[in-house]
């Protein structure tokens, strides 16, 4: 039987009823002998009892524990059990610290303009009544008579220098100039007094050779023409219809009186150039001839 049950225990019990009567069924154990043979092999152990019964009149069993078994293989895990009931909602927890402060946005667009508002009607004039005349007030006590001053100077009828009566410039050239637009001339003048006025003028010939256009002679002082009253200037516009136009050169002389000019020195220029509302003519000054530009200091306007 070694190899088939690893661990295998035989027991045999035998039973003898010599007798018939009930006497004989009691028999102690004590009168049983036990005979044991135990036999081991090499890879395990197996225990055979054998009972001989020997002049006595009953057996009972007799075992040997065996020997612990082989652990068996691990069952599959069961399923997993149903959600447990919902838990009591805990107490609020303590306020947390204060965040840093963000950056702040950008600025929005500008929102669309409201309406105009309504204008409101010009309220009346209020028409108060007159206050009554006041009652004329008590004649003053006379003052004293102050001491006489002493005769000054006797002035001339202006009222100024007697130099600047005979303040005055002129600049002359003999020279030709094509140009149709820009400055011919610059005479610079010393400006005795601050109240005084400028009287300039120009004589000379000029041209004006093209059909329906215009060309106009003027005034600058200090890079600007004249405001105190008006500028200085003379045109010159040809609707000579011939073809070629008219080269008719003429003798010019215009002139003209500028105030609030500062004291000290002027620049007085002659300049030619457009006309107002007219197409720009081919110009020519000083052909042939001498130009001149005048200036003198006068008294200032009544």
């Amino acid at each position: 039987m070694q190899g088939v049950l690893p661990h295998f225990i035989i027991f045999v019990s035998l039973y003898s009823a010599a007798h018939a009567n009930g006497d004989q069924g009691n028999a102690s154990a004590s009168s049983c002998k036990l005979r044991e043979k135990v036999r081991e092999g090499r890879s395990k152990k197996f225990y055979t009892v054998f009972l001989t019964q020997q002049a006595c009149q009953s057996c009972q069993l007799v075992g040997i524990p065996g020997s612990n078994g082989v652990p068996g293989m691990p069952g599959n895990p069961g399923f997993p059990g149903r959600d447990g009931t919902k838990g009591e909602r805990g107490s609020p927890g303590k306020r947390g610290a204060q965040g840093v402060a963000g950056i702040p946005g950008k600025i929005g667009p500008r929102g669309p303009e409201g309406p105009k508002g309504q204008m409101e009607e010009k309220g009346v004039n209020g028409t108060g009544i007159p206050g009554n005349i006041g009652p004329r007030g008590s004649k003053g006590f006379k003052g004293e008579r102050g001491i006489s001053g002493t005769k000054g100077q006797k002035g001339d009828a202006a009222n100024i220098d007697s130099r600047q009566l005979a303040n005055w410039k002129q600049c002359v050239w003999r020279a030709e100039s094509n140009t149709d637009s820009g400055k011919i001339k610059e005479c610079s003048f010393n400006k005795l007094y601050i109240n005084t006025t400028l009287k300039v003028s120009y004589q000379g010939n000029i041209r004006e050779y093209s059909h329906a256009k215009c060309n106009r002679w003027y005034f600058k002082f200090n890079g600007n023409e004249c405001s105190g009253p008006m500028p200085i200037d003379s045109v010159l516009f040809n609707r000579w219809s011939s073809s070629p136009p008219s080269g008719i050169h003429h003798p010019h002389f215009f002139e003209g009186f500028c105030e609030n000019l500062p004291q000290g020195t002027v620049r007085v220029e002659l300049w030619v150039g457009k006309c107002a509302r007219v197409p720009l003519g081919e110009a020519y000054t000083g052909w042939n001839s001498v130009s001149r530009i005048m200036i003198e200091e006068v008294p200032p306007p009544q």
